[in-house]
């Protein structure tokens, strides 16, 4: 007795939780890998999966298996994913290959395929794509990647943190932007070095919006130039106030001349290390309520690529002063003499729950003191723009 499912086709009763759930729950798709009549009808999968029955004779849509209800407790179970489907999805994605991606994993392919099969069967949607130039993430697979990455690095923490001895604290993960690290966090990092040396902290540079990574807990607290962040599911304090500079290279027609508004240099191309930069983002938003039309956005990934870059004449740039003194003094760069309408600062956004660690209060009142230092040091002159 067969039932029809509209965008599947006929279906055997017995393979939707009518006592014969193996049918329905651990099917291989064609779309992930195809069997010979002799793999249909057994298919060995490694130690931890016995073998996969094989499919039954119901319709495919587009090569994609539908994800199928299964009755009882061992359905519930069989549709949460686990770290052994995200491990072989990323490696796949990461190899292109289901055969190099067994490898990487020391499993059998079938195992591979399978564990991606269940994946697909879970999630409802097809995420890989076999192609003459190997497996290609589809759309529903790019979209699940970032997550998947984030998964599995999360539960490599938790293991990492419960298989540690139970007086050794987790080392603390701090984020800072390359600008603020090169230019402020030097001393940080030596006072650190020098007093606190069996501290606990792993340094990382920010490869996206510093709140976002604390929020998501990709690090546990993170150090950046901008503007206040304006979120309350993150703990935040300023530790100094910093000034900003529109640079472009000495020819440049604005260079020297000071510009009233943000629109007489709407048609330039902007020149950023990164587009997820608060005081680019304030920067760019200031530009679209000109009204005038954009000259376009160039991230180029570092600083010190942005002032070669803008050095040469491919664009304009907005850094923090600190950044770009000696490029000034030196005639390599030239100020457009702007003042931005929002105030940017030094400044610690850090998880809730983290405020009694420890090891977070000696990084932050270190922080706190070495760039209250540096300020005191520069004086009057870093509260207005250094160019």
């Amino acid at each position: 007795m067969v039932r029809r499912i509209p965008g599947i086709g006929e279906v055997p009763l017995g393979g939707i939780g009518e006592g014969n759930t193996d049918n329905g729950c651990n099917s291989l798709s064609p779309s992930v890998r195809s069997h010979s009549g002799a793999d249909r009808a057994s298919a060995r999968h490694g130690p931890e999966t016995d073998r996969i029955p094989a499919a039954r004779s119901a319709p495919r849509t587009n090569g994609v298996h539908r994800a199928r209800q299964c009755a009882g407790s061992d359905a519930e179970r069989g549709r949460a994913v686990n770290i052994k489907q995200l491990d072989a999805f990323l490696a796949v994605a990461q190899s292109r290959s289901f055969t190099q991606a067994a490898r990487l994993l020391g499993l059998a392919q079938p195992t591979v395929t399978a564990r991606i099969k269940t994946l697909e069967q879970i999630l409802d949607a097809p995420l890989l794509d076999r192609t003459a130039g190997g497996a290609q993430l589809t759309p529903a697979g790019r979209r699940l990647h970032d997550y998947a990455c984030r998964i599995v690095r999360l539960s490599e923490l938790a293991r990492n943190s419960v298989a540690e001895p139970a007086d050794q604290a987790p080392p603390l993960a701090i984020g800072a932007a390359e600008c603020i690290t090169t230019y402020r966090l030097v001393p940080l990092i030596e006072y650190l070095h020098l007093r606190h040396g069996g501290l606990g902290v792993s340094l990382r540079g920010l490869d996206d919006d510093p709140v976002s990574l604390v929020r998501e807990e990709r690090v546990d607290c993170a150090f950046f130039i901008g503007p206040r962040p304006a979120t309350p599911d993150v703990r935040h304090r300023a530790l100094r106030r910093e000034s900003l500079c529109l640079v472009a290279a000495p020819s440049h027609p604005l260079a020297g001349r000071a510009v009233g508004s943000a629109a007489e240099f709407a048609a330039e191309t902007l020149v950023c290390a990164h587009r997820w930069s608060g005081y680019q983002r304030s920067l760019e938003a200031e530009l679209a309520a000109s009204g005038e039309p954009a000259g376009g956005v160039l991230a180029l990934g570092s600083v010190d690529a942005v002032k070669r870059g803008v050095g040469e004449g491919i664009g304009i740039a907005l850094l923090p002063s600190v950044a770009v003194r000696d490029e000034l003094r030196e005639g390599l760069l030239g100020a457009i003499r702007w003042r931005p309408p929002f105030e940017v600062f030094s400044q610690c956004v850090w998880r809730r729950g983290l405020d009694d660690d420890p090891s977070f209060a000696t990084v932050l009142d270190a922080a706190r003191q070495v760039l209250a230092e540096g300020e005191a040091a520069d004086g009057a002159a870093m509260l207005r723009p250094a160019c």
